[in-house]
């Protein structure tokens, strides 16, 4: 599971590094939050094509995925492409998806965007995430979360909250990669951050040089991606019996 990708050049990039990582590692399925995808918008349909064909089975979403116009379009006939569960029905696209990894284990994975200090305000993701687990129940071998939040109490209580019930509860929106990454006592898997895909000396994928104006003189000042060498971070998780065994931390 990777975190957020942070703009077109990002998406590129893990497009070309991923097949490898996948084949080496035997990964059976990945995950990747792609709701900066567009550079602070969502993905366009063509970032979010590139990064299914390059090996991303889902793409999570957050508070900026419905903000990409082109993608409002075609989210409805793109299955794999998540925007979180708590919108509202009438929102386009939707929040989940179950896919079938090539040995036929049934993987729901779930998208939520939290309510503390984020925008816009959503329904209850506890309560949107037992609506979710009990719409499909009997119809997935294994659960996963990508929890969009900014709070880190709020993506602490929600892992706690759904440990046992689903596989791993992973936090993104951040950008940063914390250093807790567990095994809930139930047997979720659980960080609060998973970091991002972007670049290494930027700030949160964005040029330095723009963030300090901002900063320096608390006036809007435009953002660009930053450019340089580039990074995607994020977990590698084992499971059995949908419970993780073995977790850690991976640096493409």
């Amino acid at each position: 599971m990777l975190g957020d990708v942070t703009s077109p050049a990002a998406a590129e990039y893990l497009s070309s590094v991923l097949p490898a990582y996948r084949a080496k590692n035997g990964v059976d399925l990945c995950t990747v939050n792609a709701e900066n995808g567009g550079f602070i918008l969502g993905p366009t349909p063509d970032t979010a094509k590139l990064l299914l064909g390059a090996g991303a089975d889902v793409l999570t979403g957050g508070n900026h995925t419905l903000q990409s116009y082109s993608l409002l379009g075609a989210i409805d006939e793109m299955a794999a492409v998540l925007r979180p569960a708590n919108y509202p029905a009438a929102a386009p696209g939707c929040g989940s998806v179950i896919v079938r990894t090539a040995s036929g284990v049934r993987v729901l994975v779930m998208s939520l965007l939290g309510r503390v200090h984020m925008e816009p305000p959503l329904a209850s993701p506890f309560e949107t995430a037992d609506a979710v687990l009990e719409r499909h129940r009997g119809r997935y071998d294994l659960a996963l979360v990508d929890f969009h939040a900014e709070a880190t109490g709020e993506k602490l209580a929600l892992g706690h909250y759904l440990d046992g019930r689903v596989t791993a509860v992973v936090g993104t929106h951040t950008h940063v990669p914390t250093a807790d990454l567990t095994i809930l006592p139930k047997g979720t898997g659980y960080v609060t951050d998973l970091g991002m895909c972007g670049p290494r000396g930027s700030i949160l994928g964005i040029d330095p040089e723009d963030v300090l104006t901002r900063y320096l003189t608390a006036v809007n000042h435009k953002f660009h991606p930053a450019e340089g060498k580039m990074k995607a971070e994020g977990v590698l998780l084992e499971t059995e019996g949908g419970r993780v065994i073995f977790a850690e931390r991976v640096t493409l």
